[in-house]
């Protein structure tokens, strides 16, 4: 196959960039910045920098909607600070998810264990109908089951607590609190889907949730957002592939009303961007009995996005209300309060 597109050293690329009107004030500063991001990467910040095509040119099929001539002003420090910030944030992000986890695990460890010690194996003590679903091979169950086995077999190698069980208790299935620490992030909404609804929901309320199905669809997003934060991607005008549609009384209280519906900010696909997923993680964390105060450490990350420069109709080319799904005025909400 025949490449359209020919290999550029760094240098050749930053002449490109300067050529299409994006000011570079320190060249070395942009190489430097180009050989720790690479220049694929910084695409998906100077993206927004770009002039939009005229409307007869703009072909939505091959998602072409920007011209390779950028906006007057627009320079390659703009690039470089919002990495910097979509970095910290990432990192930011990647703290809360990483208490939720644990939380979560443990919740779900609790619950089950109290009906019995191996309930993700015994479909009696699960949801018998959910079980029973087909699934790629077999039932979901069994599904379920093949993923047990190898996450064990997995931990078995340097986890010392499923060795010493597997070689103790050989006949005895691993108990659901080691279990669910061999799980992944990943798998533990598969399980927590084949739970009891009574069940899930004592996990979903811990949470701030009122019923099981919104919970179960929140978690896989979490999921989502946590595979973004920790492979180093963008969050910065990223539009997520699962949509998150809340509904009212679905949540405790009504510290998440003002995410009802899509007209909450005017970012296209609100419930896709990341606002949303980090709106819901706070909720979910300040619900939970152990309290948190994350909300406030995203918080100061997410106002430092500062950035002043305009599109040809006069608004910020770049904004946390653009580009992320931010409601105005979101910082006086009552979710992002200090008590």
């Amino acid at each position: 196959m025949e490449y359209t597109k020919d290999f550029k050293e760094r240098d050749e690329l930053l002449n490109q960039l300067v050529e299409r009107g994006l000011e570079v004030p320190d060249p070395q500063a942009a190489l430097q910045f180009l050989t720790r991001v690479g220049y694929f990467l910084s695409g998906a910040y100077r993206y927004v920098l770009r002039e939009l095509l005229p409307p007869e040119q703009i072909n939505p099929k091959l998602r072409q909607f920007r011209s390779d001539r950028y906006v007057v002003g627009a320079s390659f420090g703009h690039v470089v600070q919002l990495e910097a910030f979509d970095f910290k944030l990432a990192r930011v992000c990647l703290e809360g998810l990483l208490d939720f986890e644990v939380r979560v695990r443990a919740a779900i460890a609790h619950t089950l264990a109290a009906r019995d010690i191996s309930a993700h194996t015994r479909v009696d003590c699960l949801d018998e109908r959910m079980c029973s679903r087909p699934a790629k091979n077999g039932t979901k169950f069994e599904a379920w089951m093949k993923t047990c086995d190898d996450a064990i077999t997995a931990a078995a190698e340097d986890e010392d607590f499923i060795a010493h069980h597997l070689l103790k208790y050989p006949e005895q299935p691993v108990p659901i609190w080691a279990l669910t620490e061999a799980l992944s992030f990943g798998k533990l909404p598969f399980l927590f889907e084949l739970m009891k609804t009574e069940d899930a929901r004592e996990v979903a309320r811990s949470f701030g949730f009122e019923h099981p199905r919104p919970f179960g669809a929140v978690l896989r997003m979490m999921v989502d957002l946590r595979n973004t934060c920790a492979h180093g991607s963008r969050l910065f005008n990223r539009a997520f592939k699962r949509s998150l549609s809340l509904r009212v009384h679905e949540t405790k209280g009504d510290l998440l009303d003002h995410v009802v519906g899509e007209d909450f900010t005017t970012s296209p696909k609100p419930q896709q961007r990341v606002y949303i997923y980090a709106a819901v993680l706070a909720f979910m964390l300040r619900s939970h009995t152990a309290g948190t105060n994350w909300r406030m450490t995203f918080k100061t990350q997410a106002k430092k996005l500062d950035i002043t420069l305009h599109a040809p109709d006069g608004m910020l080319l770049v904004s946390r209300e653009r580009n992320m799904g931010f409601p105005a005025g979101w910082e006086q909400l009552e979710l992002w309060g200090s008590s």
